[in-house]
């Protein structure tokens, strides 16, 4: 009989270390998907290989793109975007960010294409992806706005200008990325600006692309057909991840970690904003870039932090952190208010409920409402529970750094969909000395 394991954690002080977080994901799947449509060959360092990427690259083995891992570098032979098998399925896993990119590489490549995913990916809303596209031409349908997405060839892909009030980066990938092989001038006007990764790469690796800022909007132009040169891309620590190891630091007595190489885009960065807001001591040193992307070290101190009233403004900028920043407001001083979550619904489940219930359950006093949640921080809590995870990794990860803080043991129900963002999270954790351990199920 084959033995299943979860996480355990454990009340836990002096973390401590200098540490290395594997690659961003978002960068990580924009990088073999575009390297896959340029041309030459693409050397990409420091990928994360997590569940998400991997069925990516599958996917894009299967439309004939040759990928290959090297001891230090994955390398991608693009090959301007003709892609084979037709009349197939791609199977994208849990990668929203993935299967939604490619909805956008795919309805310009005259190509007949099935797009799918695991029950999670396959009960999210595509439909905002799928009315932009359309507006440009493409022939695209769905099952009642979720997967699987059907994309067959058609003559009708043409230049337009599409506009989003919904703040969402895969929406405007997705419209950006088939524009790359529109003929003429397509324009992206989006209302709510959100991370700008693909803009970035696209802009590195050649392409006709202009982003312009103006005071209630920005507005990204690409004029097609672009030709996408290969170059090296480095993919810097995913800020995402960081933020547990950030939040566990913080609420972990006599604890100091410095984290390095991790991107800080302006528009992933929102946490540490509102950490600071709450009395945080972080610092970010040693800062550069690469190829177009920010990054640098972040320095993190063991904090009294304190409750805010924070009006969801900068939701797009941290929305992937929601779940860790509800754990951090547990164990501030005083109240926390978030307000505009609407989006965190329609997630890798919901995660505003899920979260609720969770910290509930662990001895956190919360106030939920339609959009919004108000936790009633205190120094400690019970814990001592197993926490229903809903597949979800941000939840089963926040939950772990929760239980470093907690009375009592946390216990999550599976660990397994953590491989999809973070597969190196808990030997992390040890590394830092965070008593965690894995136990059978």
């Amino acid at each position: 009989m084959i033995k299943t394991f979860t996480l355990k954690s454990y009340k836990s002080k002096s973390l401590s270390g200098n540490i290395t977080i594997p690659g961003d994901k978002s960068i990580s799947i924009r990088a073999v998907i575009i390297a896959s449509i340029s041309y030459g060959n693409t050397k990409i360092f420091g990928l994360l290989e997590s569940d998400d990427v991997k069925d990516t690259i599958t996917a894009l083995k299967f439309l004939g793109i040759e990928i290959r891992k090297t001891k230090v570098y994955f390398l991608v032979k693009g090959n301007g975007g003709v892609f084979s098998n037709n009349e197939k399925n791609l199977y994208f896993g849990n990668s929203g960010t993935a299967s939604r990119l490619m909805c956008g590489v795919l309805c310009s490549r005259d190509v007949n294409i099935v797009i799918k995913g695991d029950y999670s990916l396959s009960n999210r809303p595509m439909q905002r992806i799928i009315d932009p596209l359309k507006k440009l031409g493409a022939n695209l349908t769905t099952n009642t706005g979720k997967l699987p997405i059907s994309i067959k060839k058609t003559k009708n892909i043409a230049p337009n200008t599409v506009t989003s009030k919904l703040g969402s980066a895969q929406v405007k990938s997705a419209v950006v990325l088939a524009a790359l092989n529109i003929k003429g001038k397509t324009t992206f006007k989006e209302f709510s600006p959100s991370r700008n990764h693909t803009e970035i790469m696209l802009n590195y690796l050649g392409a006709n692309i202009k982003v312009t800022k103006f005071k209630n909007y920005n507005k990204i132009v690409v004029v097609g057909p672009c030709v996408l040169k290969a170059q090296e891309i480095r993919v810097p620590g995913d800020f995402s991840s960081a933020a547990f190891l950030i939040v566990a630091t913080l609420i972990c007595s006599d604890s100091k970690v410095r984290i390095k190489n991790v991107g800080l885009n302006y528009f992933r960065v929102g946490l540490l904003e509102i950490l600071k807001k709450m009395n945080a001591k972080i610092k970010v040193v040693k800062e550069y870039y690469v190829n177009g992307e920010r990054v640098g070290d972040i320095e993190v101190e063991s904090s009294k932090l304190i409750g805010i009233c924070d009006d969801g403004k900068m939701s797009t900028r941290l929305i992937d952190e929601y779940p860790i920043l509800f754990v951090a407001a547990s164990f501030a001083k005083g109240n926390t208010i978030f307000r505009g979550l609407g989006e965190l619904k329609v997630k890798e489940s919901n995660r505003l409920d899920a979260m609720s219930k969770a910290l509930s359950e662990s001895g956190v006093k919360v106030e939920v409402k339609k959009n919004s949640i108000k936790i009633f921080g205190q120094k400690s809590h019970s814990g001592g529970i197993r926490i229903n995870t809903f597949k979800d990794h941000r939840i089963a990860m926040a939950m772990i750094i929760f239980g470093l803080a907690s009375k009592k043991p946390i216990k999550i129900d599976e660990m397994d969909m953590i491989f999809t963002s973070f597969p190196s999270f808990y030997n992390v954790l040890q590394k830092i000395g965070a008593k965690v351990e894995k136990i059978p199920k």
